[in-house]
């Protein structure tokens, strides 16, 4: 039964004064109450109240120790509401309709106002209409989030206050690639309602999305969200025969990679190969200068070619059979095709591994080849010709090292039986999520690769050898080349086959983090830019979300021409790509780059800038800092009525009850299929074997 709770009493400015007349009932912030005019209906939302007796506050003063005096008076309290929506019945001839849309006059005076409350049959029946009405199309829809009628301060008002049956649903194919911002402060639910999103959408949702998630917490990659989520997988007929989870748990400990394999999910441990890096990465990451762009593409050009000189000269040379030589001539500073492969990549780019060479040839060549001296020799008289001096090669070792988490550590080699030692720069990887090639870290098999590079650079330039202290030192046999990590490369693609990425960067530094992140971003919209506007239509959308939006999109980070972040916010629609973007405090990202997030999710904040901000485009602002976990304001323009609306996002647990009791249906529903098709199986080959034993 309807709850009468006043009458409409004034009109002030946008503000419809409700006298309440139910003493059971006290106003609250955010409460949604309706006015009946005919068969329609209009929405009033609670933005404060006001209440007095009317009796002089003097005669509630009482003699110290006497008991305080009783009237019998009226009070007067009132709601101050707003309009929220109209629910309108519209006439074409004789056919009639329900729409629903924004107030443009306040309901008449002196008519009853009723509260809109969970289990009422009229009050559903208007949150029914509401959730039906307001979303402008039903293709592809996901019910993401319930209306609701206030504020559900503790667990046992939600019944009361939100309308699960009232779900609003939305397409996320399509919403996505405008973008996605949600706003709250810590412990709003920003995260359980991203992975709430995400669970609909694999129940639901018919067509592929790819989803990379930079899970900096390690809360995306909980087993018990994979689990829900695996569940709401099997339940999706157009999903569950050909989507995969896949989550990479990035260490920098970890020296091979641990794979983990389960219906849906992929789980795999461990760091990326070098190899799979390039230098573009640093220069993204890094946001280098246009000077120290320049000199790093020199310098990895130069090494480039040393190293690639070093296996034509090599592979040039063949036995009398005609058959190659073996991979590495002893004593000859000659390598492999393959050992230039980790060097120098397909495209002809330089990879992580000649970018970690640049320390090392700074640190065991350059100082021996003329530093400090008016004649320079081998690789340093390459690099001074070509305008890079000592150092600047120092201010490149140290932006690449910082930037990969790599250091320089000195290993020893005991010569002449123990009369002396030569020690020899490698690359310790221990700290960081990049694994560099075996070859970079020890330090016989490096002085293989120097000795190459050396000679190379002697055939290049005609100059003679420089003393190097470990030229006398027989080098290793280059046999492993590669580490046993993950290709870069072989993440991104999983995204053009729609597959759900997530990279649990949490346990590396923040630095490391951004590294893994950008450069696989960097290679998505790369990728999708070769493709064309024409070519994505054929893939499916990806959504990247990303946590701690503000580290990307400040106006100091997105001035950076590198940004990837800034750039997909900018130009990702038109290639299918779309930021679902985290925040606490949203006025933190350049005003332009807020302006692209179509579709906005405010959840509970006490930051001034954010709630000017939000009332501008209608959030009420007397309610941002009361709402509850995951209740908020949906405000997106994939709605018939451009207004934020009250929902409560659910977290992905708030549907784990029910998935697994689907999930328990539906393997019940196959192990009885099994059993019964078995059963009809062994009597068919009963009757056949039957039929050949009387016809034997």
């Amino acid at each position: 039964m309807a709850t009468r709770v006043g009458l409409t009493y004034a009109w002030r400015d946008e503000t419809t004064y409700v006298i309440i007349a139910d003493e059971n009932y006290r106003p609250g912030i955010g409460d949604i109450l309706y006015v009946k005019v005919g068969s329609d209906y209009v929405l009033l939302q609670v933005s404060g109240f006001e209440g007095e007796i009317p009796i002089a506050t003097t005669s509630f003063l009482a003699r110290e120790g006497a008991s305080q005096y009783s009237y019998g008076v009226e009070k007067a309290m009132l709601a101050k509401t707003k309009p929220l929506f109209e629910i309108r019945e519209v006439r074409s001839g004789s056919d009639a309709k329900k729409v629903v849309m924004r107030p443009s006059q306040p309901p008449p005076l002196d008519v009853p106002v009723y509260l809109l409350r969970g289990g009422d049959d009229e009050s559903e029946s208007i949150m029914s209409l509401l959730s039906s009405k307001i979303p402008k199309s039903e293709e592809d829809a996901v019910p993401i989030a319930w209306l609701r009628a206030g504020i559900a301060s503790v667990k046992e008002l939600m019944p009361e206050k939100y309308f699960r049956k009232a779900c609003l649903r939305l397409s996320l194919h399509d919403m996505i690639p405008k973008h996605v911002l949600i706003s709250g402060q810590t412990g709003s639910g920003k995260t359980t309602s991203v992975m709430g999103i995400i669970t609909q959408w694999g129940r639901f949702g018919s067509k592929s999305i790819s989803w990379v998630i930079a899970d900096r917490h390690g809360e995306y990659s909980k087993r018990d969200f994979l689990e829900i989520l695996s569940k709401a997988l099997s339940l999706n007929e157009w999903l569950r025969d050909s989507y995969r989870i896949y989550v990479y748990v990035l260490k920098t400990n970890a020296e091979k990679v641990t794979p983990i394999e389960e219906r849906f999910v992929t789980r795999r441990e461990g760091g990326f190969d070098a190899a799979s890096v390039n230098v573009y990465d640093v220069i993204n990451v890094a946001e280098l200068l246009a000077k120290d762009v320049s000199e790093l593409l020199e310098v990895t050009s130069i090494l480039a070619t040393l190293i690639k000189n070093a296996s034509e000269t090599q592979t040039s040379q063949r036995g009398e059979s005609g058959t190659p030589q073996k991979l590495l001539q002893d004593g000859e500073g000659k390598i492999s095709v393959p050992c230039v492969k980790i060097f120098v990549d397909d495209n002809d780019e330089p990879t992580g591994n000649l970018l970690a060479l640049i320390p090392l040839i700074t640190s065991n060549l350059v100082r021996y080849e003329g530093v400090g001296e008016r004649e320079k020799i081998g690789v340093y008289k390459l690099l001074v010709n070509a305008g890079i001096y000592v150092n600047r090669l120092r201010d490149l070792r140290r932006i690449i090292l910082s930037t990969l988490g790599w250091r320089e550590k000195q290993e020893s080699i005991v010569l002449d039986g123990g009369k002396r030692k030569v020690s020899v720069s490698v690359i310790d990887d221990s700290n960081s999520v990049f694994k560099v090639s075996p070859i970079l870290k020890n330090p016989l098999e490096l002085i293989t690769l120097l000795k190459a590079i050396v000679n190379s650079a002697k055939n290049m330039s005609g100059d003679k050898i420089g003393s190097y202290p470990w030229l006398s030192v027989k080098g290793g046999e280059l046999s492993v080349l590669t580490p046993a990590s993950l290709d870069l490369n072989e993440v991104v693609h999983k995204l053009d086959e729609g597959s759900l990425l997530i990279l649990d960067v949490s346990k590396l530094p923040l630095s490391l983090g951004d590294m893994v992140i950008i450069s696989i971003l960097r290679r998505v919209f790369e990728g999708r830019m070769r493709s064309g506007v024409e070519g994505v239509r054929e893939k499916p959308v990806i959504a990247v979300v990303s946590e701690e939006a503000p580290l990307y999109l400040s106006p100091e980070r997105v001035l950076s021409p590198y940004n990837v972040f800034a750039r997909l916010a900018r130009e990702g629609r038109k290639f299918g790509i779309g930021l679902v973007a985290l925040s606490q405090i949203a006025t933190m990202i350049e005003k332009q780059i807020l302006a692209n997030f179509n579709t906005l999710i405010a959840l509970r904040t006490k930051h001034r800038a954010d709630i000017a901000y939000l009332s501008d485009i209608g959030v009420p602002a007397e309610a941002l800092p009361s709402l509850g976990d995951r209740e908020g304001y949906l405000y997106t323009p994939d709605l018939s009525v451009s207004e934020p609306v009250p929902v409560y996002v659910p977290a992905y647990f708030d549907y784990g009850s029910e998935i697994r009791e689907e999930y328990s249906k539906l393997i019940k529903i196959e192990e009885d299929l099994s059993s019964k098709g078995g059963a009809i199986l062994r009597t068919v080959l009963g009757g056949v074997s039957e039929d050949e034993d009387s016809g034997s």
